[in-house]
């Protein structure tokens, strides 16, 4: 939710500190870039002293920095808060696949990461649905709503260090150091591909994340109706998460609902970029059906490469993550300069990397499952 108030909060943000549509684009994407470096950095912690104390630590910094946000003035610090608040925050995901790596591995792992994953959507959900139009104008403004997801994420790391109980799956006695561990995963070409192809998706779906509600104001919806878009595109991927894991933990093959997927998602940003009337609602479904079962199966399908398992599903992980932000800093900024030509231009460039990305997933090396359910 701390994440998913920004998109929608851009509008208020924009007109208060005069940010121009590729300015918005720069504060969305450049978020990443810290975590780029944090992302494996926070999984080597994760497989080296156990994810329950990286998680805690990782939600404290996160609670910190996305406060920060709040004190932004200008177009220069709200980019610096943002790159501090996207190094703590978009690390916590490994972690909490490391987590659930250790207690489901072989025993439901799609589900688990499904399940994960759709509380992830979950969030993205609420925190689009009510952050602009009933917390900005009840706590007094957008500055107070990265206030209140602050305290609320502070809250969650003291949760975290006295209640959440360590995986039976303990960490390494001797695990090996930082370097060692990254030449191992990098030396699996399994590892590069997944995370090329999940760095091209990434990039479009936080394309169209952050340049979704601006696109449909612009095309005469109301502030609560280009906000609802936001809502059910994570709501179409919340819903879909579960049932798809599942279904792939039952054939014991990823890549047959990632490629779906990725087709799927793109055909729906091709037809967003020509529809904005009532037709629209159901290209976002379209588009967001299958968001967030690619990023739990992907997930899956890392940690399922040879050789790497519970053991190095943290530095894994968070290698294919870190490349994920890579798109994520490109893709916004670029799409949303292409507003130049015409309004509905950016979603057939983000559509462009979601094809990229089918391509490259048909070379990824899959073996078969075998899942205890």
């Amino acid at each position: 939710m701390s994440t998913a108030c920004m998109p929608v909060l851009f509008e208020e943000i924009s007109k208060q500190l005069h940010l121009d549509i590729v300015q918005i684009g720069i504060v969305w994407g450049f978020g990443s870039v810290a975590a780029i470096f944090s992302i494996p950095a926070a999984g080597f912690l994760a497989d080296r002293f156990g994810a329950k104390r990286v998680l805690a630590l990782g939600c404290v910094l996160a609670a910190v920095f996305g406060a920060l946000r709040g004190l932004s003035g200008s177009y220069a610090t709200l980019t610096i808060t943002s790159l501090l608040f996207g190094m703590a925050a978009e690390a916590l995901p490994v972690v909490v696949v490391k987590n659930v790596t250790q207690w489901f591995y072989g025993k439901g792992l799609g589900a688990a990461q499904g399940i994960i994953t759709a509380m992830v959507a979950a969030g993205m959900l609420f925190g689009a649905m009510v952050s602009a139009t009933v917390l900005s104008p009840w706590l007094g403004g957008w500055q107070h709503v990265t206030y209140f997801y602050g305290a609320i994420t502070l809250i969650l790391g003291i949760v975290w260090i006295f209640t959440a109980p360590e995986p039976p799956a303990a960490p390494a006695a001797n695990p090996p150091p930082f370097i060692k561990s990254a030449r191992h995963v990098l030396s699996k070409s399994n590892i590069w591909l997944i995370g090329i192809a999940i760095m091209l998706f990434a990039g479009s779906n936080k394309g169209v994340l952050g340049y979704l509600p601006l696109y449909l104001t612009n095309s005469g919806w109301s502030t609560a109706g280009a906000d609802s878009g936001v809502s059910v595109l994570n709501a179409a991927g919340m819903a879909a998460a579960v049932p798809f894991a599942l279904l792939s933990d039952k054939i014991g093959n990823r890549k047959k609902i990632v490629i779906p997927g990725l087709i799927l998602a793109m055909v729906g940003m091709v037809l967003l970029s020509e529809f904005t009337g009532p037709v629209a609602w159901g290209l976002i479904i379209v588009a967001g059906l299958s968001r967030d079962v690619i990023w739990a199966m992907s997930s899956t399908l890392v940690v399922e490469t040879p050789d790497i398992g519970p053991a190095y599903a943290g530095m894994a992980v968070g290698i294919v993550q870190s490349l994920s932000r890579l798109g994520y800093v490109f893709a916004p900024p670029v799409g949303n300069s292409l507003v130049a030509f015409r309004p509905g231009a950016p979603f057939l460039f983000w559509a462009a990397l979601a094809l990229l990305s089918v391509i490259v997933f048909l070379f990824i090396r899959e073996r078969k499952v075998s899942i205890s359910l």
